[in-house]
């Protein structure tokens, strides 16, 4: 049973709520993960049957597993996870029923992707002369087009038959079929027809959507304000208007995925629509300090005040003249705080784990990374978690080879070792017959660890480790290289391992692509990451940099306007809430631009009434 000690009066109403539907409108800081988590753990002490939770990072589901383990046969009773995930886990079970003898391989990087629209182009006579005709760069801006369409269709379940309604172009629609039979025939999909697929499953196979409504009695969903047209499809599919014991949890104010088609419209329109849930509202804050709350609710003035929020806190915006006195002043702050070692705000010593910068893309750092690194100060850039981008050359053979080995049908990843491999391309995708045409050397000392290698990873961890003693590279840098990547793997590898009994090469590459087996390891100095990571994460210290106009917001949400811009600045309000005492905000008044020429800035247009 959950405890009543340190929850509020809502938060035990929400805990303790009888069956039915319930949508929680938690604003930030109001301890959502919290009560979400006692909720699941005293549902679980209801009923024998299970749980199913569903949020929208791996990070978020760990960091409830961590807080239930001490429940006795966790993982047989809750499954928690994406919706991804889910999915593969269904399909996993019950592909075979359309057409899937094992889940196919997950094309998960988006280079593979655009080279597939590449090979669709290729196919269609009647399009591939004028694609020659435009330069590289319309040619590449025509693949992100295609490639958005395609997410689209599937997004919104849209069956081929019905694509022509969707677009005027032709092509277009020749392009998704060709893209669809190229994934096919290479025994592989991408991220959006997992959730397609699990649809098709359950609508076209209500038995299977009735085992899983009988298997879990109640459904909660975390981060609601994210969920997608497929992704509440997708519930309504589960559901069938016959389960009703659904939780949502969800603040409207921290929608920031519009690009991969999500809205707050889901949660507050369509769950209230079709399930007529009791609403209840956690708007008491328990994280942020008053002085990060009241520049949060300058920016979205309809979001919660500052009940029961006790700390004064630190806001400030500054401006300078570039970006170099910008990155000066966060490298001089940051050695202040340090050097003042405590503060009555901050619970315990100052450090440099406490503190983040946040930007809204990646390039905004280059400036401040140099400075950070010429004053040897510890940091790190918080990635997305998912597969490894190998660094190493021979590291990536590892990767295709492996690819290749798990997927023979697979010639998009086959081209690309041969290329590699430096050897002319062969039919064969027996990988014994490519090693003999390698001279004797690291390349082919690796394709035979990946021959070696059982289907069920037995040797994984051994036969890496054998490579990695004998390991002959003249060049120190590419050494370095792959003994981190080989680090690395073996990191995703224990992850999984650690987590699953029937362990299978296959599995663990798709777990891989879905994010599952990164590491959640905690890192040490300042945290440096955009605000889309960020999502979910808290620091007692948050410098928000680069907020000039068209840089925050993004230049391309400016042109674009409406809901990319307000989604822009849903996004400064995560910035500002990721904060929970101390905030500092920069601009630069010049910028260097990507041509060469600096420029003259504008404060945000975010940020013109603060002062």
């Amino acid at each position: 049973m959950s405890q009543k000690v340190n929850l509020s009066e809502k938060q035990q109403c929400i805990i303790y709520i009888e069956d039915g539907p319930i949508y929680v409108k938690a604003s930030a800081g109001s301890g959502k993960t919290r009560v979400l988590t006692e909720r699941i753990r005293h549902l679980l002490g209801k009923t024998k049957r299970k749980i199913l939770a569903l949020t929208f990072t791996n990070k978020a589901g760990e960091e409830i597993k961590e807080r239930l383990k001490d429940i006795p046969g966790l993982k047989e009773r809750l499954f928690i996870g994406t919706f991804h995930s889910f999915c593969q886990y269904v399909l996993e079970n019950h592909g075979s029923l359309i057409g899937l003898s094992k889940l196919p391989d997950i094309f998960e990087n988006e280079a593979d992707r655009l080279e597939l629209i590449e090979k669709a182009i290729k196919q269609i006579p009647s399009h591939v002369k004028k694609y020659k005709e435009i330069g590289k760069k319309e040619q590449i801006n025509f693949c992100y087009r295609v490639l958005k369409f395609i997410s689209q269709v599937k997004r919104e379940l849209i069956s081929e038959n019905d694509l022509f309604s969707q677009t005027d172009d032709e092509n277009v629609v020749l392009l998704y079929q060709s893209y669809q039979d190229i994934l096919r025939s290479q025994n592989a999909i991408d991220f959006d027809d997992l959730l397609l697929l699990t649809y098709n499953l359950f609508v076209n196979h209500p038995a299977i959507s009735s085992l899983y409504r009988r298997s879990y009695q109640y459904i909660c969903i975390d981060e609601a304000q994210d969920l997608n047209n497929a992704q509440y499809q997708l519930l309504l599919a589960l559901t069938n208007g016959e389960h009703k014991n659904i939780m949502m949890v969800g603040d409207s104010n921290q929608s920031i995925f519009h690009f991969n088609g999500s809205s707050p419209d889901f949660m507050d329109k369509r769950f209230v629509k079709d399930f007529d849930p009791v609403i209840i509202e956690l708007n008491e804050n328990y994280r942020s300090s008053k002085a990060v709350l009241k520049a949060a609710k300058k920016i979205v003035p309809e979001a919660e005040g500052i009940a029961n929020t006790i700390l004064e806190g630190i806001f400030e915006i500054s401006d300078f003249k570039d970006e170099d006195a910008e990155a000066e002043w966060i490298v001089k702050k940051i050695k202040e705080l340090i050097q003042l070692k405590n503060h009555n705000d901050i619970e315990g010593d100052i450090t440099y784990e406490k503190i983040a910068v946040l930007a809204r893309n990646k390039y905004v750092f280059n400036k401040l990374e140099s400075l950070l690194n010429k004053n040897s100060l510890p940091f790190y850039y918080k990635m997305t978690p998912g597969s490894i981008k190998f660094e190493s050359d021979l590291m990536k053979i590892f990767d295709l080879a492996l690819r290749i080995k798990l997927n023979p049908q697979d010639t998009l990843h086959k081209i690309r070792l041969f290329g590699l491999l430096n050897v002319a391309p062969v039919e064969t995708t027996e990988l014994s017959v490519v090693a003999l045409r390698l001279d004797d050397g690291m390349e082919k000392q690796l394709l035979k660890v990946v021959i070696n290698l059982n289907k069920d990873g037995s040797n994984f961890k051994k036969e890496l480790e054998v490579f990695r003693g004998n390991i002959a590279i003249e060049d120190d840098n590419e050494r370095r290289m792959v003994l981190y990547d080989i680090e690395e793997l073996l990191k995703h590898w224990v992850n999984y391992a650690r987590r699953t009994d029937n362990k299978l090469l296959h599995q663990f590459k798709n777990a891989m692509a879905l994010g599952q087996t990164h590491p959640l390891t905690q890192h040490s100095g300042i945290t440096l990451s955009t605000v889309h990571t960020m999502k979910g994460q808290e620091f007692d210290i948050v410098f928000v940099i680069g907020m000039d106009d068209e840089t925050f917001p993004d230049y391309r949400a400016v042109r674009s306007g409406g809901i990319e811009m307000t989604q822009e600045k849903n996004n400064l309000y995560v910035a500002f809430t990721r904060a929970k005492r101390f905030l500092y905000v920069t601009w630069p008044q010049k910028r260097m631009m990507p041509w060469g020429d600096y420029r003259k800035r504008k404060i945000s247009r975010f940020l013109e009434g603060f002062k």
